[in-house]
């Protein structure tokens, strides 16, 4: 028993550091120059660690850095400026 609690405690730690996930569902995103906008985009944020495009599901996926924040405002902004709307924000 003790085998399995121990690395079951160690996981959940490690996890508890991991940075926030943010997906983001994207209006108008349609090609791979969309994707490398949107994710340079994001990248220029200094609270962003990995950002990935998925063009099928309009889905923008961002991995913030640990303890770092990004607001739903700025993220609308961004996107906006790029040329794109937003339809969702999820976290988690």
């Amino acid at each position: 028993m003790k085998k399995i609690i121990i690395p079951l405690m160690l996981l959940t730690t490690i996890n508890s550091f991991a940075g926030e996930k943010i997906n983001v569902t994207v209006k108008g995103m349609v090609c791979s120059f969309c994707s490398q906008g949107i994710t340079k985009k994001f990248k220029q944020q200094p609270s962003v660690k990995e950002v990935n495009v998925d063009l099928d599901t309009h889905l923008v996926s961002i991995e913030l850095k640990d303890s770092q924040k990004l607001e739903d405002k700025l993220i609308e902004t961004v996107l906006k400026d790029a040329g794109y709307g937003v339809e969702a924000i999820s976290r988690k």
